[in-house]
Formats: C-alpha cells, structure tokens, sequence
C-alpha cells in the first residue's frame, strides 16, 4: 500500500495481530504498522498522512554501508560476497559471505555472537582465578544482542547474559562486564556494597567503566 503527497510516496504495510495499540517502524525503505483489530484502518492511515513527512524521511534514509568492521578493537577492511550460505573467515580481512544484500545487519550481529563465545571461551581459566575468591564459579552465559545495556545477571536463575555487541570492542570491556555482572551475585543493586566488591574483583574498573560509556551499542 502506498500513500502519495506533494509528489513524493510512502509505502507501508499493515500487520494484523492482537495488541491494542499500533506500532509503526521502517523496515526496507516502507513503514511497517503493526495493530490490533480494534484500530481502524482509517486512523492509521490520517497518521501516516499527519505525519508524512516525517516517515518519508526516516524511509529515505540511506542504508548504512560496511567498508569495515572492529572486532575486539582492532578495524578489519570487510569484504561481502553476496550468494551463498553464511559464513565468513578472518585474516588481514573479514569475508563475510550471505544469500542476500538484505542480510548484512543481521549476519553482522551472528559474526559477533560467534566471536565473543570464542573470547568468552578463551576467558575461563582467567574468570576462574578472579571469581575464586569470592566463592564463585563460572555459570551458563548466553549471547543476546541487547538493545540497551552490555549485560545482565539473573540472579535468581543464576545465568549471565552478555552483548554480543562487546565482540567490537577491545576485551578488557568484555572482561569488566562479565565481572560486573557476576558481582551482582553478591550485592543485586548498585548501592556502595556492591562497588565495593567490584573494587576487590576489579582494581581500577572506574576508568573501564567511565569509558564503556562512551560507546553507544
């Protein structure tokens, strides 16, 4: 479907399901709506008309490229070859390979999660010796690709979650997120106990933390 003002279009696609509100999102250069059967068609659409220009811009928006990736701090030149099962090699390059153009984000954030299980991996005896002291032991982690936050510790299903979105940066942020979150084992909030542990388990984890920071997932 398609809405046409001041020579300019907007397409869009509606997605019935059972919510009560309407939801809108731009996915390969259209609106998405997603809405629930007590929404009329016609309110969605005087909102697509309302606010025309400003959807039509956020469709127009070019397409982020890749010319190169940061894995663990260091840049890499990326290559993509487009047709074929994904998969990638890294060497002086990435080569990242994927069935289509449309794929890159999410193949992206696979190649991430990959890799920072590899470090996480490689991290064990080093996690081993820092939680020892404190009579802890390394528990099941997952890799998610977290919106807005580097970790999380559930601590009552005792699980670590992790963001893949770390596999950019250098390792020591790997290393003070996972200490981070295995801290919240002994204090669950940030009140000064809790600082106080991560001081013991990380001496000078501030100025990691001050820059983490810095960084927008």
């Amino acid at each position: 479907m398609k809405i046409e003002k001041s020579g300019k279009t907007l397409e869009y696609v509606v997605i019935h399901k059972a919510i009560k509100h309407a939801y809108f999102r731009v996915k390969d250069r259209q609106i998405v709506v997603t809405k629930g059967p007590r929404i009329p068609l016609q309110v969605i659409e005087k909102r697509l008309w309302d606010n025309f220009d400003q959807f039509h811009e956020l469709t127009q928006k070019q397409t982020k490229t890749y010319d190169e990736l940061s894995l663990f701090g260091k840049s890499y030149p990326l290559k993509i070859i487009i047709g074929a099962p994904f998969a990638y090699e890294i060497s002086t390059t990435i080569t990242l390979h994927l069935m289509k153009e449309s794929d890159i984000e999410k193949a992206i954030q696979t190649l991430y999660g990959y890799e920072l299980k590899k470090a996480l991996d490689g991290l064990t005896p080093w996690l081993i010796d820092a939680l020892k002291p404190f009579h802890l032991h390394p528990l099941p982690t997952k890799i998610k690709y977290l919106k807005s936050k580097f970790g999380s510790c559930h601590t009552r299903k005792k699980e670590i979650t992790m963001n893949a979105y770390l596999a950019k940066l250098d390792l020591i942020y790997t290393k003070y997120v996972l200490l981070h979150e295995y801290a919240h084992l002994l204090v669950p909030n940030h009140q000064k106990p809790f600082y106080d542990v991560l001081d013991l388990m990380m001496p000078g984890h501030r100025a990691i933390q001050k820059a983490l920071r810095k960084h927008h997932i």
